[in-house]
């Protein structure tokens, strides 16, 4: 299966997202990660749900002996 240019940028960016996980994870418990930053990752997190669904929408669906694959 190849990638187009959409799913690459698509995981780049879940890539992206999982790489600063760990350090805001840190800021959360030290009390140093702001409430613009809260929002902000929010909505993040929040665009790439929205986009990994609409993908998922859009691939066809398989159906193999009687399950969707």
């Amino acid at each position: 299966m190849q990638l187009i240019r959409a799913d690459r940028e698509l995981l780049a960016e879940l890539m992206s997202v999982n790489d600063a996980v760990p350090a805001i994870t840190l800021a959360m418990l030290d009390g140093t990660f702001s409430r613009r930053q809260h929002a902000e990752f929010g909505a993040r997190l929040v665009a790439l749900g929205n986009a990994l669904c609409a993908r998922g929408r859009q691939q066809p669906t398989v159906v193999v002996d009687g399950t969707v694959a």
